[in-house]
């Protein structure tokens, strides 16, 4: 496959940044395109897994949001459409296979995460028995300090803004820190290493995906 200059740089920082991942315990594949990682993780579901997701923009990008409905043999577990959302959230912690990204992923090969309700970071350290996440390209940073600067002038704010949150950097377009009651940046969790080998399987894919 033929790639301009900025790809070819970006590839070969995200096969090194494989490799430091794969150090840290966690499994880690290169995909060049979305289309590429989409269809890498259909393969990877089982049938007859259970299936749950944490919100992600990257997701529903790659479509898999609306595959995961379609597949009549795995059980989605699925957030979006329930009368009991608590249940599902809670379901989700408990699934064969969970489904998420991350809001960035440092090339010491760490992965940096701002949770509002925690479900999505709780699943991540413990409970299902294989987590995929799948970051574009624009998720890699140099180290931790520039993980928190994107999520608090890019991340959080265009995540408050998609979901209708009236909090303060929606207008300042950059964290405030704010303590109201509505803030979606309650859990701050950096996970430097796989504790089981192999269990968490991160996918980073040669294009901006999501926030």
């Amino acid at each position: 496959m033929k790639h301009e200059p900025k790809q070819n740089i970006m590839r070969i920082r995200l096969e090194r940044l494989a490799k430091t991942l794969e150090a840290n315990h966690f499994y880690a594949t290169v995909c060049d395109t979305a289309e590429e990682a989409s269809e890498f993780i259909r393969k990877q579901i089982p049938s007859g897994s259970s299936v749950g997701v944490g919100g992600s923009v990257t997701l529903d990008e790659l479509g898999l949001i609306d595959w995961l409905r379609e597949n009549q043999e795995i059980h989605f577990i699925d957030r979006y459409r329930t009368d009991n959302v608590k249940k599902a959230l809670r379901d989700s912690l408990s699934a064969d296979v969970y489904l998420m990204s991350t809001n960035a992923v440092t090339m010491d090969g760490w992965l940096y995460n701002v949770d509002g309700n925690g479900n999505r970071v709780a699943a991540l350290i413990y409970g299902p028995d294989k987590v995929y996440v799948i970051a574009g390209s624009n998720k890699v940073v140099r180290d931790l300090e520039e993980a928190k600067s994107r999520v608090e002038q890019l991340a959080a704010p265009a995540n408050n803004a998609r979901l209708n949150k009236d909090n303060p950097c929606v207008e300042t377009g950059e964290c405030m820190h704010c303590s109201r009651a509505s803030t979606i940046c309650n859990q701050y969790v950096l996970t430097r290493r796989s504790g089981v080998q192999g269990r968490i399987h991160v996918i980073l894919v040669n294009e901006e995906l999501g926030y």
